[in-house]
């Protein structure tokens, strides 16, 4: 697949998310023949990310940028716009920047001991779940069982946010217990 088009259609859905007031998170080219989808994943830099109406907006801005430019070769695609998600892939430098303090799952080509000598534990794992701690040109540090753990960029074929549930606090305090009844929910 041309590079070429590719990178032009990356500065065009640069623009247009930006027009909306968002951030170009990713972009994809996937399929073949008849079955091929560009898909467009864009975010913003406040809490809760980009919304359903961003998408639609970046989509129309698109697709109407697209058709004129007629910059995606081979005939028909089907276009996607949404948001990268809660369990969001990390590929750039700056995704991993934005899930520091997260937990993020990480897969290796090759088993992760060989890079921690000072880890056996780590056996013949090549995958990992644990908080991102650092990242820098040379690779990631994970906390894992209350250790550091690196893994080389170079080695990484899949990195992502791993999303984690908390349930909602408990009403506490004078009126609580009025609150927890009314709702049903009291402890015998």
């Amino acid at each position: 697949m041309n590079g070429q088009f590719l990178s032009s259609i990356k500065k065009i859905a640069e623009d247009v998310a930006a027009r909306e007031g968002c951030i170009l998170y990713d972009l994809e080219f996937v399929g073949g023949g008849g079955h091929r989808t560009l898909r467009v994943f864009i975010d913003k830099d406040v809490e809760g990310g980009a919304s359903i109406d961003d998408c639609a907006n970046v989509s129309r801005g698109l697709n109407l940028l697209l058709d004129v430019e007629d910059v995606v070769p081979g005939g028909q695609y089907h276009l996607e716009v949404s948001t990268p998600g809660l369990e969001r892939v990390l590929k750039e430098p700056r995704h991993f920047e934005k899930a520091l303090g997260q937990k993020v799952a990480v897969k290796s080509f090759a088993p992760l001991v060989q890079f921690n000598a000072e880890f056996p534990e780590l056996g013949k794992a090549k995958q990992i779940q644990g908080k991102l701690l650092a990242f820098d040109g040379a690779g990631l540090k994970l906390e894992y069982q209350n250790r550091e753990v690196f893994v080389p960029f170079e080695s990484v074929t899949k990195a992502n946010v791993v999303y984690e549930f908390t349930e909602p606090s408990k009403p506490s305090g004078p009126g609580a217990k009025k609150e927890a009844l009314r709702k049903g929910k009291t402890k015998n």
